[in-house]
Protein backbone atom coordinates (compact mmCIF):
# COMPACT_ATOMS: atom_id res chain seq x y z
CA UNK A 1 0.00 0.00 0.00
CA UNK A 2 2.96 2.31 0.57
CA UNK A 3 3.67 2.35 -3.17
CA UNK A 4 0.31 3.97 -3.90
CA UNK A 5 0.75 6.59 -1.16
CA UNK A 6 4.29 7.56 -2.01
CA UNK A 7 4.71 6.90 -5.73
CA UNK A 8 1.33 7.03 -7.47
CA UNK A 9 1.51 10.69 -8.47
CA UNK A 10 4.97 10.21 -9.97
CA UNK A 11 3.75 7.01 -11.65
CA UNK A 12 0.83 8.89 -13.21
CA UNK A 13 3.08 11.69 -14.47
CA UNK A 14 5.26 9.12 -16.24
CA UNK A 15 2.52 8.58 -18.81
CA UNK A 16 1.55 12.20 -19.25
CA UNK A 17 -0.76 13.14 -16.38
CA UNK A 18 -0.02 16.35 -14.52
CA UNK A 19 0.88 16.18 -10.84
CA UNK A 20 -2.50 17.71 -10.00
CA UNK A 21 -4.32 15.10 -12.10
CA UNK A 22 -2.30 12.37 -10.37
CA UNK A 23 -3.14 13.79 -6.95
CA UNK A 24 -6.85 13.98 -7.80
CA UNK A 25 -6.69 10.39 -9.03
CA UNK A 26 -4.97 9.40 -5.78
CA UNK A 27 -7.88 10.95 -3.87
CA UNK A 28 -10.12 8.24 -5.33
CA UNK A 29 -8.36 5.83 -2.95
CA UNK A 30 -10.04 7.50 0.01
CA UNK A 31 -13.50 7.46 -1.52
CA UNK A 32 -13.21 3.87 -2.69
CA UNK A 33 -11.75 2.93 0.70
CA UNK A 34 -14.86 4.21 2.46
CA UNK A 35 -17.14 2.27 0.14
CA UNK A 36 -14.96 -0.84 0.32
CA UNK A 37 -14.78 -0.77 4.11
CA UNK A 38 -18.56 -0.61 4.42
CA UNK A 39 -19.21 -3.25 1.75
CA UNK A 40 -16.58 -5.67 3.00
CA UNK A 41 -17.82 -5.31 6.58
CA UNK A 42 -21.41 -6.02 5.54
CA UNK A 43 -20.41 -8.98 3.36
CA UNK A 44 -18.08 -10.39 6.04
CA UNK A 45 -20.99 -10.57 8.47
CA UNK A 46 -22.97 -12.55 5.89
CA UNK A 47 -20.30 -14.77 4.32
CA UNK A 48 -17.45 -15.00 6.79
CA UNK A 49 -14.50 -12.82 7.58
CA UNK A 50 -11.65 -14.98 6.41
CA UNK A 51 -12.92 -15.42 2.82
CA UNK A 52 -13.57 -11.69 2.54
CA UNK A 53 -10.08 -10.86 3.82
CA UNK A 54 -8.64 -13.21 1.17
CA UNK A 55 -10.75 -11.44 -1.47
CA UNK A 56 -9.54 -8.03 -0.25
CA UNK A 57 -5.91 -9.08 -0.64
CA UNK A 58 -6.72 -10.61 -4.02
CA UNK A 59 -8.24 -7.28 -5.07
CA UNK A 60 -4.98 -5.57 -4.23
CA UNK A 61 -3.15 -7.97 -6.52
CA UNK A 62 -5.68 -7.30 -9.30
CA UNK A 63 -5.32 -3.55 -8.75
CA UNK A 64 -1.56 -3.77 -9.21
CA UNK A 65 -2.13 -5.85 -12.35
CA UNK A 66 -4.32 -3.04 -13.71
CA UNK A 67 -1.62 -0.49 -12.81
CA UNK A 68 0.92 -2.58 -14.71
CA UNK A 69 -1.30 -2.36 -17.80
CA UNK A 70 -2.06 1.34 -17.36
CA UNK A 71 -0.92 3.62 -20.09
CA UNK A 72 -3.37 6.36 -19.32
CA UNK A 73 -4.82 8.08 -16.29
CA UNK A 74 -8.29 6.47 -16.54
CA UNK A 75 -6.79 2.97 -16.38
CA UNK A 76 -4.51 4.01 -13.52
CA UNK A 77 -7.55 5.39 -11.67
CA UNK A 78 -9.29 2.05 -12.14
CA UNK A 79 -6.25 0.35 -10.60
CA UNK A 80 -6.19 2.60 -7.53
CA UNK A 81 -9.96 2.33 -7.10
CA UNK A 82 -9.60 -1.46 -6.97
CA UNK A 83 -6.70 -1.18 -4.53
CA UNK A 84 -8.48 1.50 -2.53
CA UNK A 85 -11.62 -0.61 -2.18
CA UNK A 86 -9.63 -3.07 -0.10
CA UNK A 87 -7.60 -0.45 1.76
CA UNK A 88 -9.55 0.13 4.95
CA UNK A 89 -11.41 -3.16 4.86
CA UNK A 90 -8.34 -5.21 5.73
CA UNK A 91 -7.86 -3.36 9.01
CA UNK A 92 -11.18 -4.40 10.50
CA UNK A 93 -11.16 -7.80 8.78
CA UNK A 94 -7.67 -8.55 10.09
CA UNK A 95 -8.78 -7.75 13.62
CA UNK A 96 -11.88 -9.91 13.39
CA UNK A 97 -10.09 -12.83 11.72
CA UNK A 98 -7.41 -12.62 14.40
CA UNK A 99 -10.00 -12.70 17.17
CA UNK A 100 -11.86 -15.55 15.43
CA UNK A 101 -8.68 -17.59 15.16
CA UNK A 102 -7.05 -16.86 18.50
CA UNK A 103 -9.82 -15.57 20.75
CA UNK A 104 -9.71 -12.36 22.71
CA UNK A 105 -7.17 -13.40 25.33
CA UNK A 106 -4.12 -12.80 23.10
CA UNK A 107 -5.70 -10.35 20.64
CA UNK A 108 -3.88 -7.28 21.94
CA UNK A 109 -0.48 -8.96 21.75
CA UNK A 110 -1.02 -10.48 18.32
CA UNK A 111 -2.67 -7.45 16.76
CA UNK A 112 -0.12 -5.12 18.34
CA UNK A 113 2.74 -7.23 17.00
CA UNK A 114 1.25 -7.28 13.51
CA UNK A 115 0.77 -3.52 13.43
CA UNK A 116 4.23 -2.94 14.87
CA UNK A 117 5.81 -4.91 12.01
CA UNK A 118 3.65 -3.53 9.19
CA UNK A 119 5.17 0.01 9.14
CA UNK A 120 8.63 -1.50 8.66
CA UNK A 121 7.38 -3.47 5.67
CA UNK A 122 5.56 -0.48 4.24
CA UNK A 123 8.48 1.91 4.60
CA UNK A 124 10.88 -0.66 3.15
CA UNK A 125 8.57 -1.17 0.19
CA UNK A 126 8.37 2.59 -0.46
CA UNK A 127 12.16 2.82 -0.42
CA UNK A 128 12.51 -0.29 -2.62
CA UNK A 129 10.02 1.06 -5.18
CA UNK A 130 12.02 4.29 -5.40
CA UNK A 131 15.26 2.35 -5.79
CA UNK A 132 13.69 0.19 -8.50
CA UNK A 133 12.52 3.31 -10.33
CA UNK A 134 15.96 4.90 -10.08
CA UNK A 135 17.58 1.72 -11.41
CA UNK A 136 15.07 0.73 -14.13
CA UNK A 137 13.35 3.99 -15.03
CA UNK A 138 9.94 2.55 -14.25
CA UNK A 139 7.92 1.02 -11.43
CA UNK A 140 7.09 -2.27 -13.16
CA UNK A 141 9.16 -4.53 -10.91
CA UNK A 142 7.82 -2.81 -7.79
CA UNK A 143 4.27 -3.40 -8.95
CA UNK A 144 5.01 -7.02 -9.82
CA UNK A 145 6.33 -7.47 -6.29
CA UNK A 146 3.21 -5.83 -4.86
CA UNK A 147 1.00 -8.01 -7.06
CA UNK A 148 2.87 -11.09 -5.87
CA UNK A 149 2.54 -10.08 -2.23
CA UNK A 150 -1.22 -9.65 -2.74
CA UNK A 151 -1.44 -13.16 -4.20
CA UNK A 152 0.62 -14.59 -1.32
CA UNK A 153 -1.53 -12.79 1.28
CA UNK A 154 -4.79 -13.88 -0.38
CA UNK A 155 -3.57 -17.47 -0.56
CA UNK A 156 -2.27 -17.52 3.02
CA UNK A 157 -5.48 -16.08 4.42
CA UNK A 158 -7.62 -18.30 2.19
CA UNK A 159 -6.00 -21.52 3.39
CA UNK A 160 -7.98 -22.99 6.28
CA UNK A 161 -6.25 -22.69 9.65
CA UNK A 162 -4.28 -25.81 10.50
CA UNK A 163 -3.89 -24.77 14.10
CA UNK A 164 -0.10 -24.23 13.91
CA UNK A 165 -0.32 -20.47 14.36
CA UNK A 166 -2.78 -20.91 17.23
CA UNK A 167 -0.30 -23.21 18.96
CA UNK A 168 2.46 -20.61 18.58
CA UNK A 169 0.39 -17.89 20.24
CA UNK A 170 -1.48 -19.93 22.83
CA UNK A 171 -0.27 -19.94 26.42
CA UNK A 172 1.75 -22.97 27.34
CA UNK A 173 -0.15 -25.44 29.54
Amino acid sequence: MGFVNAHFVAFATDFGATAVQGAIALATVGVSGLAGGLCFGFLADKFGRRPLLAIAYGMRAIGYGVLLMAGSLPIAILGVVIIGSSWTSVISLTGTVTSDEFGLRRLGTIYGTMFMVMPFGASSAVWLAGKIYDTNGNYDLAMWISLGMGVIAATAVGIPNTGLSKKLWSPTP
